[in-house]
């Protein structure tokens, strides 16, 4: 069965910046959290607007293979929400993808309300770590150079589980048969 995740403009943005963006490839071919990645048109246009930074331009320009551009068959406005949101939601519902990328709270709220699974750029970044295909605390360091907002708490969560982790990693199970 196709596990599909449509993207807002926001999660990729910000992938591409901090040079993050094949992890969805490497994701999605390691551990099937999801094998295709769709953005509907609107997504599209937002990443090649004139004040987008020219790197995100460029990547959207020569888009890599797993990414699929594909219409949503019917938008309808969604008080709050932007039209690559609005699209992206609704293109998630009519593919019936697994999810959704997206930063943006009232688009997550929305993507919950209409019975989406959510996952934001953190949060793609903390499964990458896991999976040891970047190094959490660089891609946030340089997440955190960007414009990207996160609150101070959930920054310090994140960075906190993926230290924990990393020393679980760490520790070699003791040999029982061995005595100290």
């Amino acid at each position: 069965m196709t596990s599909i995740v449509v993207a807002d403009a926001g999660s990729l943005h910000y992938l591409v910046l901090v040079d993050c963006a094949s992890i969805l490839e490497k994701l999605f071919d390691q551990v099937l959290l999801f094998d295709q990645v769709l953005i509907p048109g609107a997504v599209r246009n937002q990443l090649l607007q004139l004040n987008a930074p020219e790197k995100v331009k460029a990547w959207i320009s020569r888009p890599p293979p797993w990414l699929k551009i594909e219409l949503a068959a019917s938008v309808q406005p969604i008080h709050g929400l932007h039209p690559g949101e609005v699209e992206a939601l609704q293109l998630a519902l009519q593919v019936k993808a697994s999810g959704v990328l997206m930063d943006d709270f009232d688009g997550r709220k929305a993507a919950r309300q209409l019975g989406l699974s959510v996952i934001g750029t953190v949060g793609l970044l903390e499964r990458a770590a896991e999976k040891r295909l970047i190094e959490f605390p660089d891609a946030v360091a340089r997440l955190r150079q960007t414009n990207f907002f996160i609150s101070p708490e959930f920054l310090v969560q994140a960075l906190e589980r993926d230290r924990l982790r990393r020393e679980q990693t760490r520790q070699i199970p003791k040999d029982p048969g061995i005595k100290p």
